[in-house]
C-alpha cells in the first residue's frame, strides 16, 4: 500500500500544462482554470471548449506534439493523451524538470499525486480518495457529502468565520485553541445539522462576549 500526504495546493498564478485535448484533459483545464492556473494546454487537437477557451485567452494552447523542452518551467504538469507511451514521455520529461506530475491516464504509477473527488461551498471544501481503487465509489461518496454535509455546514462555516476573525486579537492562541474546542461541542453541532444556524450563531456569540470578560 502506497501512503500519500493529503495536502490542498494553491495554483493561483502558477503555471501548469496539460498534455492533451480529449475529456479527461478539458476536465483538468477546467479545474485548473477555477483554481486561478496560468493554464497551457500542449496537442496537436483539442476538443472544442479547450480550443475557445485558448481564443478567449483564458488558456494558451501549444499545438503540436510533444516536445520534451516545452514542459521546463511548469509547477504542475497533467498527463492526459489516449497514449500511455507519450504519458510516460511527457511525466518524465516534466519530472527531469522539476514539476508534480499528474497522471490522469495510463501509466498512473507515475503520478506524483492524485486528484480526489471534491466538493466545495465557499471556503469549504471535502474530497475524497480511494486511492485509485475505485474511482466510481469516490465519486458517489462526493455526491453522499454534497447532499448530507456541504449545504450545512458551507452555511455555517460562512457564519463562524467572521468570529473566529474577531477574536483573532483576544487572549494568546492556546487560550483560543481551548475555547474553540470547548465551544463548538457536539450539543452545537446537533444545532447545526438540525438547521438551527442562527440557534448556534448566538450561542457562539454569548461564549466569545463571556471569553472577553474572562480575559
Amino acid at each position: 500500500m502506497v501512503v500519500v500526504y493529503p495536502v490542498n495546493l494553491r495554483l493561483e498564478g502558477r503555471r501548469c500544462a496539460v498534455v492533451g485535448g480529449g475529456h479527461v484533459a478539458l476536465r483538468r483545464v477546467r479545474s485548473l482554470v477555477r483554481a486561478g492556473a496560468a493554464v497551457t494546454v500542449i496537442a496537436p487537437v483539442v476538443l472544442p471548449e479547450i480550443e475557445t477557451m485558448a481564443s478567449d485567452g483564458k488558456i494558451a494552447w501549444i499545438v503540436g506534439p510533444l516536445a520534451a523542452d516545452v514542459l521546463a518551467g511548469f509547477f504542475v504538469v497533467v498527463c492526459a493523451t489516449d497514449s500511455p507511451a507519450v504519458n510516460r514521455e511527457a511525466a518524465q520529461a516534466a519530472k527531469q524538470n522539476g514539476a508534480l506530475v499528474n497522471m490522469a491516464a495510463p501509466p498512473m504509477e507515475l503520478s506524483d499525486f492524485s486528484v480526489p473527488a471534491s466538493v466545495a461551498r465557499g471556503d469549504l471544501l471535502l474530497t475524497v480518495s480511494t486511492g485509485g481503487g475505485s474511482p466510481e465509489l469516490a465519486r458517489l461518496l462526493r455526491r453522499e457529502l454534497e447532499h448530507g454535509f456541504v449545504a450545512t455546514y458551507g452555511v455555517w462555516l460562512e457564519r463562524l468565520a467572521p468570529l473566529r476573525r474577531a477574536l483573532a486579537q483576544q487572549a494568546d492562541s492556546a487560550a483560543r485553541e481551548k475555547f474553540w474546542r470547548s465551544a463548538l461541542d457536539d450539543r452545537l453541532l446537533t444545532l447545526v445539522k438540525q438547521g438551527r444556524i442562527d440557534e448556534a450563531e448566538a450561542e457562539v456569540k454569548n461564549a466569545i462576549d463571556r471569553f472577553r470578560v474572562k480575559s
